[in-house]
């Protein structure tokens, strides 16, 4: 129990809090908890669920601005030939390129430069194999995790073998297959596809739930304005890679750099096998380490010999290495601040390191024009972004369209050659492995991967002529700029098939 004397004091502790709610209820601070009515059939129909968020404001919005339209509405499986997800699979991975297919996770899908490093063992894969493979023109939506993200898929996704992860979506002729995907962009059907979502920790969606997702049909020269701006987003997305895949194979033909992969690594020769290991289980890989190359670190992958392999072809190249702080202008960290997200009018679009590899960066969201240290958040047109936090190594240039925005603290900032497009050849080159293993050597953490300025500093990368970084560079900066013009582009067109629904909702 509590002393008696200690009663008076709490009391009046909790008159205080009071006091304070009822203060900022009237200075209109007190943010209320959303409440949402609506009618009792609506918890008979369709799975009779009675989870809050099937029945969120935004939802009945949604629902709202489709039916008040006045346009015909059909659901999803009326305009599209089929819906359809695939069925969990061992993955098995294959040890070389020429044994399996590249596989890409769900976000890994959803990126503007889709890569990867793991292949699926042709011998091993499943019954339906040839249906992970997507068709150029499917609208994929990540259907596990974060659910609802869409993308188109292209000839480059084409080559890849997609997780089950993904719902495709077949398109018909009509409507354009860049109205639907355009429509599924827009809030109002992300609302729609999410509401249906289920699980507690890791969401899901099943094809069952997009099949009734109404679908409004604006007349046919609007659809096919939107499709056409869709596909053109999508066309400077294919160019802008070919440019970065012909900025990476100069970039290998100047510096006289051989393609790195593990097989260049001098790991110590392995032991023969016995004959009662399954004959599927990759050889241990081993290597030594003097105690002068310890540099006080213990842990395993600072020593693996990736790095110290690329740093030596590096300096067999044809262009002397140096430091990465012996060339550029300047590298910086900001400093931790509090995040206070804000409405877009009251605050400044806020880039995070999970944006840089992403077609088009989803959630963003707004930050504060108060926060004390907006000015060292803010990028300037032409730096080197690098993510220093969480997946580290990700690569991006500023350009003109998201200069101004404010960077997160887990991004770093370089200067190098924004007049001369040596900008976009540091990018080049810190993309390739020589880059990548370097950066990736310095991680220390235990939870959250992490390195620091001064592992950004000791990076070695060559120094060709300046006419030889233009030449590379200068497709590298052509080719983000072009990825930030397709998502203006696409953005624009999703914003108006949002205007043109509300504005018939509203009339």
């Amino acid at each position: 129990m509590p002393a008696t004397d200690t009663l008076p004091e709490t009391l009046e502790l909790i008159l205080t809090r009071e006091e304070r709610r009822r203060q900022f209820i009237d200075l209109g601070w007190w943010v209320s908890i959303p409440l949402s009515i609506v009618p009792a059939r609506w918890l008979n129909d369709g799975e009779q669920r009675l989870d809050g968020g099937y029945y969120a404001q935004e939802v009945t919005t949604a629902l709202r601005s489709v039916k008040d339209c006045g346009l015909e509405v059909e659901p999803l499986n009326k305009v599209v030939s089929e819906i359809f997800i695939l069925g969990r699979f061992r993955r098995i991975y294959a040890t070389d390129r020429e044994s399996g297919w590249p596989y890409l996770s769900a976000s890994e899908a959803l990126e503007f430069r889709p890569t990867s490093e793991r292949w699926i063992a042709k011998d091993h894969a499943p019954r339906q194999a040839a249906s992970h493979f997507a068709k150029a023109g499917w609208i994929l939506i990540s259907a596990s995790g974060t659910v609802g993200r869409t993308v188109l898929a292209t000839r480059r996704l084409e080559r890849f073998f997609l997780t089950h992860d993904l719902l495709r979506v077949v398109p018909r002729h009509s409507p354009p297959v860049g109205y639907v995907y355009a429509y599924l962009s827009t809030w109002i059907g992300q609302a729609l596809m999410s509401k249906n979502q289920y699980g507690s920790a890791i969401k899901h969606l099943e094809p069952h739930h997009l099949v009734g997702v109404p679908v409004p049909l604006l007349p046919d020269d609007e659809q096919q304005a939107i499709h056409n701006e869709i596909m053109r987003a999508y066309a400077l997305r294919d160019e802008a890679n070919e440019l970065l895949d012909e900025a990476d194979e100069l970039l290998h033909k100047e510096l006289e750099l051989p393609r790195f992969d593990e097989s260049l690594v001098p790991y110590l020769p392995s032991p023969p096998r016995p004959q009662t290991s399954h004959p599927e289980m990759p050889h241990p890989k081993a290597f030594t380490v003097s105690v002068l190359e310890l540099n006080d670190r213990l842990d395993v992958s600072y020593h693996v010999p990736v790095a110290r392999t690329a740093i030596e072809l590096l300096h067999k190249g044809k262009y002397i290495p140096f430091r990465l702080r012996e060339l550029t202008d300047d590298i910086r960290i900001p400093p931790r601040f509090k995040r206070i997200y804000v409405q877009k009018e009251y605050g400044v679009p806020f880039l995070r390191p999970s944006h840089l590899p992403q077609m088009r960066p989803y959630d963003l969201g707004y930050i504060s024009r108060l926060t004390k240290v907006l000015d060292s958040l803010v990028l300037h047109k032409g730096d080197v972004l690098i993510t220093t936090d969480g997946t580290v190594g990700r690569i991006a240039i500023v350009t003109s369209r998201i200069a101004g925005w404010a960077g997160s603290n887990n991004v770093a900032r370089i200067t190098y050659g924004t007049q001369d497009f040596g900008n976009g050849f540091l990018a080049a080159f810190l993309s390739t492995p020589y880059g990548f293993y370097q950066l990736t050597r310095e991680i220390y953490g235990g939870v959250v991967d992490h390195i620091e300025e001064s592992h950004l500093e000791s990076v070695f990368v060559p120094n060709p002529p300046r006419d030889i970084q233009a030449d590379i560079g200068e497709r590298v900066v052509r080719a983000f700029e072009k990825k930030d013009e397709a998502t203006e582009i696409e953005q624009n067109a999703i914003r108006k098939v949002e205007t043109a629904l509300q504005s018939r909702a509203a009339c």
